[in-house]
């Protein structure tokens, strides 16, 4: 249950910091959308950076010290953010979290997959760490005092960190640019970014559209925390299933979801789309890691890869998302995000079956 706490507290914490950063931006500071979309593409590029390096890191140097060095770096990241006083110093605080915040993630969820954890409720707590942490933020509305509320659940989560046990690290040879790894995952990675990278184009101004169709900041908070509730429990339901047909059912759900978003008109309409989205992530997420896991001992440095992806699409995602939705509005970047999960969709069944005849399936170690 260690690492499960660990994944609820240190995403709670920065699900909250991030939830109302566009509003922040907007409201305090005039940034407009296309600045937005760079305030999230930086944060994004600080933590593509650190989750490859740190995610190799952790396969190199042992799970612990990154693990640990991780966790109380956001700590004080979190905290600094009160400092903020405009928009450049904004950019600076978020670049500095997302490189924190990348350090931990996959040192931690290669620890659970060594010591055979369930990868699906690890997951899973993450989810319910940010649902927690976005309807907190919801709640407590002031932005300092969500700032010194997000600093204090990761601190929660370091201090957890201290009591697992490591027992002898075993530290493995990694290529600084890891190409077969990257060959052997490829239909994972690709598929991936650029689903994210679709969906990051909406995210980037998620919560200024909610705003403007009526949603408060406390029923901003219900909408991503029904999202990630759902997720809690489907990332459990459905890591039974083969990974390959997880994937692909996560990429179908999530390109009807972004249409549907298109007819939206009032903010409460966006509920039960929001149980289908949290049920498309949960598909494709628990569908991803389970791929990469069961086809890598170099985990910590295959899920630093992911999560690299994740990161990657984010920047693209924000950059894009930000002039689309300046020059298109919101259902712009919603019908490209649903054509691009589509794309995604293609490429992962394409991918798939090469990997399937470059590398065969004697690496594989098992899949439901």
């Amino acid at each position: 249950m260690r690492p499960s706490a660990i994944q609820f507290f240190s995403a709670a914490g920065l699900s909250a910091s991030v939830l109302l950063i566009p509003n922040l931006a907007r409201d305090e500071f005039g940034a407009t959308t296309v600045e937005i979309g760079f305030i999230v593409a930086f944060y994004s590029l600080a933590l593509f950076i650190s989750s490859y390096v740190f995610g190799r890191a952790s396969d190199v140097h042992g799970r612990r010290m990154v693990l640990r060095a991780g966790l109380i770096l956001s700590t004080l990241s979190l905290a600094l953010q009160i400092m903020v006083v405009d928009a450049s110093t904004l950019i600076l605080a978020r670049i500095l979290v997302g490189f924190c915040a990348g350090m931990f993630p996959s040192a931690l969820m290669a620890y659970v997959f060594d010591t055979k954890g369930r990868i699906g409720r690890f997951s899973a707590f993450g989810s319910l760490g940010f649902g927690f942490g976005v309807l907190a933020a919801g709640t407590i509305g002031n932005f300092d005092l969500i700032f010194t509320a997000s600093a204090a659940m990761m601190a929660v989560g370091f201090l957890i960190s201290l009591f697992i046990p490591f027992g002898k690290e075993r530290q493995q040879k990694v290529p600084l640019f890891p190409v077969d790894i990257m060959k052997r995952n490829f239909p994972v990675y690709a598929s991936v970014m650029i689903r994210h990278t679709g969906a990051n184009m909406i995210w980037v101004t998620f919560p200024i559209f909610l705003a403007d169709i009526g949603a408060e900041p406390f029923f901003i908070g219900v909408i991503y925390a029904t999202n990630a509730i759902v997720q809690f429990t489907a990332m459990q339901l459905v890591e039974r299933f083969q990974s390959r047909y997880l994937i692909m059912t996560g990429l179908i759900l999530s390109s009807i979801v972004f249409i549907l978003f298109t007819s939206l008109n009032l903010f409460w309409e966006i509920l039960p789309l929001q149980v289908m989205l949290a049920t498309a992530w949960a598909c494709l997420y628990i569908g991803s890691v389970n791929y990469i896991m069961i086809r890598n001992v170099e985990r910590g440095t295959s899920a630093g890869l992911l999560q690299s992806s994740i990161s990657i699409s984010a920047i693209m995602g924000a950059m894009i998302g930000g002039a689309i939705t300046y020059v298109f509005g919101y259902q712009g970047s919603m019908f490209t995000a649903a054509g691009m999960a589509l794309l995604a969709l293609c490429i992962f069944i394409l991918g798939d079956r090469w990997t399937s005849r470059r590398f065969g399936n004697s690496y594989i170690i098992s899949d439901p």
